[in-house]
This record gives C-alpha cells, sequence and structure tokens, in this order.
C-alpha cells in the first residue's frame, strides 16, 4: 500500500541537505500510536539471521525549495510518500498523521491532505525509474568497511537479488523460488547521490532499470522498496 502525505506549511520547513534520518524519525514518531508496534519495527523488524528489515520505505520530499547556508528549505508545501507491504503500517501511519498532523523537531504541520493507494504491480516486465536512489553494499568485517557497488559492476545486480530474496524470505517466512533481474536502461551511468546519514556516508544510484521476474515479487519491491536502507530512505521506483 501507499499513503503520499501533501503538507501546506504555515512555517517554512528548515532542514539539513542530509535529512533521510530526520524524516524516518517523522515516520516511528507518528507510528508510536501502537507502541508496541513502533517498538517492533524500530527494533528488531522482520529478522532473517543477523539481518534486520523494516519493510517500508519512503521518498524524499517534493516540492519548491530553496538551499541556503546547507539548509533545505521548504517555503509553502512539501510531499512525501510512504509504502509497505504491511497495511497495517500504512493505516496507523494515516490515522496518526490524520489526527495529529507531522512533526519535525519543534513544529507541527496540521493543514494535511492524505492520499492512500493500493497500486499493484500486474506485469512480470517493468521499465522503471528510482524516486529515491537504491544503493547495495558488501561488509569487509575485519576492515569494518562497507563497499557500496555502482551499475557498472557486475555484483551491483547480484546484490539487489540477493536482497531481494533475503528480505522476502524475512517478511513472509518463505523462500522465493525464483530470483529477479535488474539491468540498466541505457548506455550512461546514472546519477549518484552521497548522503551523510547519522555519521555514515552511504552512496547510492538514481537512473532507469529494467526489472524482471515473477509478478508477485516484483510488486513486493514496489512497496517494500528494492536494494537496501529502504527504511533510511532508498530504493522507491516509480513503473514507467
Amino acid at each position: 500500500m501507499q499513503l503520499v502525505v501533501h503538507m501546506n506549511l504555515e512555517k517554512p520547513l528548515s532542514l539539513p541537505i542530509n535529512y533521510n534520518h530526520i524524516l524516518q524519525a517523522v515516520i516511528y514518531r507518528a507510528l508510536s500510536i501502537m507502541p508496541d508496534y513502533s517498538q517492533f519495527l524500530h527494533g528488531s523488524g522482520f529478522a532473517r539471521g543477523q539481518r534486520q528489515y523494516k519493510i517500508f520505505q519512503f521518498s524524499q520530499l517534493a516540492g519548491k525549495y530553496q538551499i541556503h547556508d546547507r539548509k533545505i528549505i521548504f517555503d509553502t508545501e512539501a510531499s512525501f510518500e510512504v509504502r509497505s507491504p504491511e497495511p497495517l503500517l500504512i493505516r496507523l501511519l494515516g490515522e496518526s498523521i490524520w489526527s495529529n498532523g507531522v512533526t519535525f523537531g519543534d513544529k507541527n504541520y496540521r493543514d494535511i491532505q492524505l492520499e492512500l493507494y493500493d497500486y499493484t504491480v500486474e506485469e512480470q516486465r517493468l521499465r522503471i525509474r528510482m524516486k529515491s536512489p537504491m544503493t547495495v553494499y558488501s561488509t569487509d568485517s575485519y576492515l569494518n568497511r562497507c563497499h557500496y557497488f555502482s551499475p557498472d559492476e557486475v555484483e551491483f545486480y547480484g546484490q539487489l537479488n540477493n536482497n531481494f530474496r533475503r528480505k522476502y524470505q524475512a517478511y513472509y517466512g518463505v523462500n522465493p523460488y525464483s530470483g529477479i533481474q535488474v539491468r540498466l536502461s541505457g548506455e550512461h551511468l546514472p546519477k549518484k547521490f552521497v548522503t551523510n546519514y547519522k555519521n555514515s556516508y552511504i552512496t547510492a544510484w538514481y537512473g532507469t532499470y529494467e526489472l524482471s521476474g515473477e509478478r508477485k515479487y516484483l510488486d513486493f519491491l514496489y512497496q517494500a522498496g528494492l536494494g537496501s536502507k529502504n527504511s533510511q530512505g532508498f530504493g522507491m521506483f516509480e513503473v514507467l
């Protein structure tokens, strides 16, 4: 399911350029109307071994803005989208925002419009464009360092498939019987995105891709996100 939140801003909304962690906190705060559920997501989430998946994703903020002193400032309006295969999560989020508005720090915005959708993928081959950048990586435990893969590396696409398999099994409790295939659409390397998330740098990529696999697997990825760190604001795509 998909929830789009439109905010009419009585006062300008000023955020650091690297604001993903702030928007994530907004979502968790809204979900706290059901404390046990919010704590479950924020804590363990859906686990597979040592890996944990929150099974929701959110977009970048949209709206007219200006950049000043490493701040992004939305003057009159801003919107964002949250998706999840978990109907309870989307329902709680919508009810909370409708009742309490959206709170960024000490600012609460109550002039809100909500759009709720239940779009499902019905095809086995898609052309997609990233609404928020996607990322995949591997960790060197000896050096305690992450390597973020690039779309010009073969491993990038293998890691996307591996991530899908783990995430699907964590949520549904069964392994998918086939994988997904992703390939870059076009000859040029897509736009690179680097952000600082809680003092760690993350490298991610926008761009247009061809995505194929079983319909239900593609639908799961549309709701849950493609690649890693979905609940940190990565991996949301639109179908072209």
